[in-house]
């Protein structure tokens, strides 16, 4: 596919020197290849597109599908090598489209997306530097073309996500924003997203899928509101019979928003994978869910992962989770076999391989009903991982660190399960207990009591609760965590 993509640029580009402004038409074809590209039936958009550039060579639009199957090919695969090949290809593509028809709308729409596309697998791949400055490019492209065509729906599927991740950063960072002539605003870009999906539900808007899919992923985790982003998701259709990215997307946020059973049965479901591209990352979605229910078998879908991954991420995690599965079963050899190699494979870029690091660091070997208790936690079981809990007490724990997770998780599960006067008992417990610890328990119970008090509608205990976490100082988390309290005291000001 890289060469073919390349030697279909290179040829496009010398077939437009000379040549009058080319056209951008997002005809049937066109439509057939992006529903298909989506949907991660790379091969067969690749050949509609085909069809499309022998047809009407003067079309622009399989030009901006083309960098599409790049990014999708590089997303599911995680291969920083293939990363490095096909980001050459963005260049040439930008000469192509400078032949396009500058009167359309799509003439920089289909720039800003290339760049959004690039950043995206930058920031992935941390290449940070070059991520900002694609960026730049893509919000003034979009900005420009808000301005030039203001009821161009599609610029506020991109403008919507860019104003909510630049609302997101951190008020010590906005000057960087200014600097590059950027701003914004996370309630502006949840709304131009909502106001998106809704208007595709009565109107022919080709985006339709993807806008309901960003907002649904930013709902979950730039407003960590689980619930409304599954119900986004599912009463919208999703996942559709034929689309692999559909089911990753409510895995991901059915196994990580405490819907296991449904996800599992969406993953158990999902449609013959000789018809997709390879994804690897469903593998890992499944084994977690099956960890979470505390399946047996969950150890041969994180092992199928690294058999198929291409890249570095959720390695070293899939490697802890088998541990973990082996440790379930009783099998204390292979536990430390597997987390040994967890901390010699794998990348150290995302928070749950920096946690596998942090296990094999330790050199502790996890409490087994602790573990099984947090497990049933993050699968949504609270009952179960309560009757795990009540197995222990703090006397079970040799440090002071894991008698405070213990009271911490305990308190964790009771709020979620919401029984609040329980929960508060127990943060009450983490915080006097690991007040004085490096660990984020302490400042975290303070929040969280500081969340329900405020539910609760006791303003002045809720304002108390949030400024003793904004004390604990020098822990992990700590910019995530006091962030949290400044925005919500801010709120109740």
């Amino acid at each position: 596919m890289i060469e073919r993509n390349f030697l279909a640029c290179l040829f496009l580009v010398v077939f437009s020197i000379g040549s009058s402004a080319q056209s951008f038409d997002f005809n049937d074809n066109c439509r057939k290849a992006y529903n298909a590209i989506i949907a991660l039936r790379l091969d067969e958009g690749q050949q509609l597109l085909h069809q499309e550039q022998k047809l009407h060579p003067d079309n622009l639009i399989p030009v901006y599908l083309e960098n599409y199957i790049d990014f999708l090919s590089v997303y599911t695969s995680d291969s920083r090598q293939l990363y490095s090949k096909l980001h050459g290809n963005k260049d040439l593509r930008m000469e192509m489209l400078k032949q396009g028809d500058n009167n359309s709308p799509w003439y920089l729409y289909c720039a800003a997306e290339m760049n959004v596309q690039w950043a995206t697998m930058s920031i992935r791949f941390g290449e940070y530097m070059t991520a900002i400055f694609e960026i730049r490019k893509a919000y003034k492209f979009l900005e420009e073309n808000k301005q030039r065509f203001p009821e161009f729906k599609a610029n506020g599927k991109s403008l919507g996500v860019l104003y909510a991740l630049l609302g997101s950063v951190p008020d010590k960072y906005k000057w960087g924003l200014a600097l590059l002539g950027m701003e914004g605003n996370v309630q502006q870009g949840m709304n131009e997203l909502k106001q998106l999906a809704e208007y595709g539900k009565k109107n022919d808007y080709i985006f339709q899928e993807e806008t309901i899919t960003l907002y649904a992923f930013l709902l979950f985790h730039l407003q960590n509101d689980a619930e409304t982003a599954w119900q986004v998701l599912r009463q919208n259709g999703f996942p559709a019979k034929d689309n692999l990215m559909n089911v990753f997307a409510c895995a991901h946020l059915g196994v990580y928003g405490k819907h296991t059973d449904e996800a599992l049965k969406i993953l158990e479901n999902r449609p013959d994978a000789k018809l997709f591209t390879e994804f690897p990352l469903v593998e890992y979605l499944t084994g977690l869910a099956k960890l979470h229910k505390l399946l047996p078998d969950a150890d041969k879908h994180f092992k199928k992962f690294i058999a198929e991954s291409k890249g570095e991420s959720h390695v070293k995690s899939s490697l802890q989770k088998i541990a973990w599965s082996y440790l379930l079963k009783g099998d204390t050899a292979n536990y430390k076999t597997y987390i040994a190699k967890a901390g010699k494979k794998g990348g150290n870029l995302i928070e749950a391989d920096k946690q596998a690091q942090k296990e094999y660091d330790s050199k502790q070997i996890p409490n087994v009903y602790l573990l099984k208790a947090r497990l049933l936690f993050d699968g949504g079981y609270y009952e179960k991982a309560a009757t795990e809990m009540s197995r222990l007490s703090e006397k079970n724990f040799k440090t002071e660190e894991t008698a405070t997770e213990y009271l911490y998780r305990f308190g964790r599960i009771y709020h979620e399960w919401n029984k609040t006067d329980s929960a508060l008992q127990m943060y009450e417990r983490t915080i006097d207990k690991g007040k004085n610890l490096p660990r984020y328990f302490a400042a975290n119970a303070a929040l969280s009591s500081a969340q329900i008090y405020e539910q609760q509608g006791d303003k002045d205990k809720a304002v108390s609760f949030y400024n003793l976490c904004l004390s604990f100082a020098d822990h992990e988390y700590k910019n995530g965590i006091d962030q949290k309290a400044k925005a919500a005291l801010n709120r109740l000001k």
